[in-house]
């Protein structure tokens, strides 16, 4: 009796070590990941670079007979020559964009302070003497208290303003003394990149001596294979959705006969790479502005363009992320959707990549393995 009783608590004992043991190997996995990821992140680039330039260096070894290092170093100089050059086509247009602003804006700021001015003493002054007029009526206790009232607000907004310019001033700081640990890192990733393309056939070699179990070396193949092919396609998906937001910015302001379209609309095209708020750090205040001036129908023109671009964003992202790393959107758009609340910006990279290693591992039959290693079955 007292067997068949320990005979079940025994087994449901070891499924729960089982358990136990599977989901410390998986916090080791994730732990080692994210130290990688944060102390060692130019040498994962340096990886992920040669990885998917391998196959160019290899075209140009075979076609050209060039030894397989002066290949690489043509492969890699030519990326970042052609990186170097875009920046510097971007922020030549950037620059003459905004020299052509900054001998606009100020006259316009005139008319806009005359407008301010104007409203101010039409609307915002009498209002202003009839609210003291009723204030100089009530109780004193009311009057104290609607002046804590308002000097704490005007406090609040003072406290606001004061955070706001320190975050400005640190950031600003924080990027001038970054800029010699990017160009370090910058060379970096070159030269990494360079010696892993270079003898990368002899690391395969070296690696090929370490017996690997199949069932474990399959999975592995297998999900590396998705996550190249998933990188791939993600790049190629923001690109296009970048491109689109630019073409459609730039159409836009040259219907609507705006000045420097396309400096705006590259402008708007590197903005919209950040989650979430994209184009609206231009369009918003630019809307809000020429409301201001009184220039309805532009005004009018922007809102509608920026809502143009918000929905296009919105109905394209997980269409085009869908096609191109293979997922169903409606669970790319979840991965999305989590990844922001429970990591952040980071999320909106790491949630999709997630959603692909567990794809690529149900495929290949892991989580069916992992379990029944956890019942006792295998």
């Amino acid at each position: 009796m007292d067997s068949q009783k320990t005979g079940p608590l025994t087994s449901y004992l070891l499924m729960i070590a089982r358990a136990v043991l599977v989901l410390s190997i998986l916090g080791c996995i994730l732990l080692f990941l994210f130290l990688a990821v944060r102390y060692a992140l130019p040498f994962l680039i340096a990886c992920v670079l040669s990885f998917f330039l391998n196959p160019i260096v290899s075209f140009l070894e075979r076609k050209t007979g060039l030894p397989r290092g002066l290949s690489s170093f043509i492969v890699l100089f030519s990326l970042f020559s052609l990186v170097i050059g875009m920046l510097l086509f971007t922020a030549m247009a950037l620059i003459k964009g905004l020299s052509s602003l900054t001998r606009t804006v100020p006259g316009q700021l005139g008319v806009l302070i005359k407008d301010l001015q104007s409203l101010f003493f039409n609307k915002l002054l009498p209002f202003w003497e009839h609210a003291l007029h009723l204030f100089s009526g009530l109780p004193e206790g009311q009057q104290k208290a609607i002046q804590l009232n308002i000097e704490s607000m005007a406090q609040a907004a003072a406290d606001l303003i004061n955070n706001l310019a320190g975050n400005l001033i640190s950031s600003l700081t924080q990027f001038v003394s970054s800029l010699p640990s990017t160009l370090v890192s910058a060379l970096f990733i070159f030269l990494a990149a360079f010696f892993l393309s270079k003898d990368s056939e002899q690391i395969k070699r070296h690696l090929s001596l370490f017996k690997v179990s199949p069932a474990i070396a399959v999975p592995i193949r297998k999900v590396w294979q998705d996550l190249g092919k998933t990188c791939t396609g993600f790049v190629r998906a923001q690109f296009i959705l970048v491109t689109l937001t630019m073409i459609v910015v730039y159409l836009g302001l040259k219907v609507l006969k705006t000045d420097q379209p396309f400096t705006i609309a590259l402008i708007s095209g590197a903005v919209d790479l950040i989650p979430y708020l994209g184009p609206s750090v231009i369009f918003i205040p630019w809307i809000l502005y020429q409301f201001l001036m009184h220039h309805y129908f532009l005004t009018i023109g922007l809102t509608s363009l920026y809502a143009a671009v918000a929905v296009q964003r919105q109905l394209l992202e997980p269409k085009i992320l869908s096609a191109h790393i293979g997922l169903d959107p409606l669970a790319t758009l979840m991965a999305l959707y989590f990844g922001f609340r429970w990591l952040g910006f980071a999320g909106l990279i790491i949630g999709p990549l997630s959603l692909v290693i567990v794809k690529a591992l149900y495929r290949a039959g892991t989580l069916r393995a992992v379990w029944l290693f956890i019942l006792g079955k295998k």
